[in-house]
């Protein structure tokens, strides 16, 4: 009978050409769905139009194999007229098959004459990517930037492949749509880490519990070419004194209250820190107190996102507090330092306006002059704090517990740097003296003398 779909089928958005025709009724409680689609791989109308002949030369043959099964199996189920119904068995010729009946597949075994036919399973039902993603989630608890960002890349799944059910989707659709997405410039990096990522995470989780039989992702590898690296991460003493020599401004009149005082204090904490820029920006002003002698930050999934997910105190350096950082929070109240809630995003999570306060630091980095690409103007604080305590000789496994890098030892999890022990390393760190320069617009950093330490720690 006439069928629609009858030549390759173009996506109107991807360009690229499909294979699509509609299941006979008679087969569609076999085949769990009421069409059969597949890419074709290709965006050029003559190989998609040889590669559909293929296809449907393949769809016929497994078609055919469905019917003679499912017709084999009924003759099992109905014995001949006359026969007797219980107890005899059978005449031998009835469970006698050949293999060719099942198709050309060289690796068919032929049923054995003591067992019935072998049909191939029904495939797992039809399932949505919505319902799943929404209770997968939920489930693992995903950080509502994270639910975006993967909602938008199954989406784009979507949209490539002509449907929203993962039960359809197979390992040769997801290479097509990894090949497409780097043939339309999108960065080998994203594609595998949030792309094929995303698909495969979601996946995983829908085999793990029951909804798919097998993950089409699993083995997809997007290969992600090393960076030619041309400079060190860490910003050079030139550029750490542009951004803190103009961190003190003047800044625009038009900048709010709270985006004013992340130019002038957000920098310090980073290079005194060595924390990541959104761990300062979601500052709440009482997560600054008073530890002994020193004065703690405290970093926490509670105020906003946190990397490893766990809290951490950051002793201030003495060089903060004389620059009158405590006196700033201690006239904020209680609430967010950097930002006014108020000002988010319709209040949801999914865009907190202290990434938002981030990325526009970011940019006014860039504005005032620290432009080469090898460095990020952000994440540039982090490693130069690393940089530096080395040179200030501090124990690496020390400034990873301050900066919050994972141990790198098992025995390293246990215990705790108590907070004395963290203030005292970080008073060893260089004070930056940007008032004298020592190049077109860096600082000299001072060392503290053994007094000095010493009055930092009692």
């Amino acid at each position: 009978m006439p069928m629609p779909f009858a030549r390759p089928w173009r996506h109107p958005k991807t360009g690229m050409y499909w294979f699509r025709r509609r299941v006979p009724k008679e087969l569609r409680s076999l085949l769990g769905r009421c069409e059969e689609r597949r890419t074709l791989g290709t965006k050029e109308p003559a190989l998609a139009r040889t590669r559909y002949l293929q296809a449907a030369v393949e769809i016929d043959e497994r078609w055919g194999l469905l019917r003679r099964s499912a017709a084999a199996l009924a003759s099992l189920a109905s014995p001949p007229r006359g026969a007797p119904r219980g107890g005899t068995e059978p005449p031998s010729d009835q469970h006698s098959f050949d293999c060719r009946s099942f198709g050309s597949d060289p690796d068919r075994v032929a049923p054995t004459p003591s067992s019935p036919p072998a049909v191939p399973s029904a495939p797992t039902r039809s399932v949505p990517w919505r319902p799943a993603f929404e209770t997968y989630a939920a489930e693992a608890k995903l950080a509502p930037s994270t639910i975006k960002r993967w909602a938008g890349v199954l989406t784009a799944l979507e949209e490539a492949l002509g449907t929203d059910d993962l039960a359809l989707v197979t390992r040769g659709d997801l290479i097509a749509w990894k090949r497409d997405l780097l043939a339309a410039g999108r960065d080998p990096r994203t594609v595998r880490d949030a792309y094929i990522a995303a698909t495969k995470a979601l996946m995983n989780w829908a085999v793990a519990n029951g909804r798919l039989d097998t993950n089409p992702a699993a083995g997809v590898v997007v290969t992600v070419p090393n960076k030619p690296q041309l400079r060190e991460r860490d910003f050079t003493d030139c550029e750490a004194g542009v951004i803190l020599r103009a961190s003190f401004g003047p800044h625009d009149a038009r900048l709010s209250r709270e985006h004013a005082a992340a130019r002038r204090w957000i920098p310090w904490l980073c290079a005194y820190g060595g924390a990541r820029v959104n761990e300062m920006t979601q500052l709440r002003a009482h997560d600054v107190r008073r530890d002994g002698a020193a004065w703690v930050i405290r970093i926490t999934p509670e105020a906003g996102s946190v990397k490893t997910g766990r809290w951490r105190d950051v002793p201030l350096h003495p060089h903060l507090v004389e620059q009158g950082f405590v006196d700033f929070v201690l006239g904020c109240g209680s609430g967010a330092l950097f930002y006014d809630p108020a000002r988010g995003r319709n209040g949801q999570a999914a865009h907190p306006i202290y990434k938002k306060v981030g990325e526009r630091l970011a940019a006014w980095v860039r504005a005032i002059g620290v432009v080469d690409p090898g460095v990020d103007p952000n994440h540039g604080w982090r490693h130069r704090f690393k940089t530096m305590g080395r040179r200030a000789g501090i124990d690496p496994a020390l400034l990873d517990a301050i900066q919050g890098h994972a141990p790198r030892t098992e025995g390293e999890h246990y215990g705790r740097y108590p907070v004395d022990v963290m203030f005292e390393a970080i008073c060893r760190m260089p004070r930056y003296e940007v008032g004298v320069s020592c190049g077109p617009s860096a600082p000299t950093t001072a060392y503290p003398s053994n007094r000095e330490h010493s009055e930092c720690a009692s």
